[in-house]
């Protein structure tokens, strides 16, 4: 996660009192105890921080100097309890990839958007890991307010995965696309109709999915189907994972018991030894 998909993920609509991306930055800024944007700029004089909030411009290390160490903890939790409000509060909590059928306790979500923005501001590098959800489920386990949800969305659904590739783990060179196909059987007694197989953490992985949604046909009780998703490697070396999840019509992770639609993808570079010698 970079600065600017950290902001676009709070969005000024979601935020009460912030009518701009570039007073969001600059308000941001001065809550977490920069100076370096005025907190309340005019539209015509916040060119570069709505550039900032657009991802066209970085968030340079002069920048992320004029922060105190540690961040004002404080400020922050302040700027964010006084703006997000309870209608809001699931949109943003979703935007950071946490499911909307997971409890909703704002002030250790708060917690973990702190926790983001200084490792974000600590670290040298432009991209540093998502930890929002991982963190917030943390919380909530500390707190013992989190309890896991071993149910699936619609009383009697139910599914397996009943054939795939014979594994799920791709050793993949740079800019190589693959296919993976999941063989899954309604084991339940709900039919299935309006549904997609969708990859939930698109943002937040070097791999890329292709064809995200993936339209399900009706699917009755006991029957299968096949789905085939298409993946890119990308030019980025590493292992990634790629998450997918069966949705309705409205969003709804249909099956928040299961995490079985997982690809992990190791990408390295394809090297002069490993060219076929002709």
């Amino acid at each position: 996660m970079n600065f600017s998909q950290y902001c676009k993920g709070l969005h000024p609509k979601k935020l009460s009192g912030i009518t701009s991306q570039g007073k969001l930055i600059g308000a941001l800024f001065n809550a977490a105890g920069s100076n370096f944007f005025v907190p309340n700029p005019a539209y015509d004089t916040d060119s570069y921080q709505r550039k900032l909030y657009s991802g066209a411009k970085p968030l340079t290390q002069e920048m992320k100097d004029s922060f105190p160490k540690p961040l004002d903890t404080a400020g922050v939790t302040s700027f964010f309890d006084t703006r997000i409000g309870d209608g809001s509060l699931p949109q943003i909590m979703a935007a950071f990839n946490i499911p909307l059928n997971e409890p909703q306790n704002k002030a250790l979500f708060i917690t973990a958007l702190c926790t983001q923005l200084q490792k974000i501001v600590a670290d040298s590098s432009d991209d540093v890991n998502d930890i929002v959800a991982s963190e917030y489920k943390r919380l909530l386990l500390e707190n013992n307010t989190y309890s896991e949800n071993l149910f699936p969305h619609y009383p009697g659904d139910d599914m397996l995965v009943c054939g795939e590739n014979s594994e799920s783990l791709y050793n993949v060179h740079c800019y190589e696309k693959f296919e993976h196909t999941w063989t899954i059987k309604n084991t339940g007694t709900v039919a299935w109709t309006d549904r997609v197989l969708v990859c939930v953490n698109q943002e937040n992985t070097r791999v890329e999915a292709l064809n995200s949604p993936v339209t399900i046909s009706k699917v009755g009780s006991d029957n299968e189907i096949s789905l085939v998703v298409q993946i890119d490697a990308r030019g980025f070396e590493g292992v990634y994972e790629s998450v997918w999840e069966i949705r309705d019509r409205d969003g709804n992770n249909c099956f928040p018991n299961k995490v079985e639609l997982t690809l992990t993808v190791a990408v390295t570079y394809k090297r002069s030894s490993d060219l076929e010698v002709k």
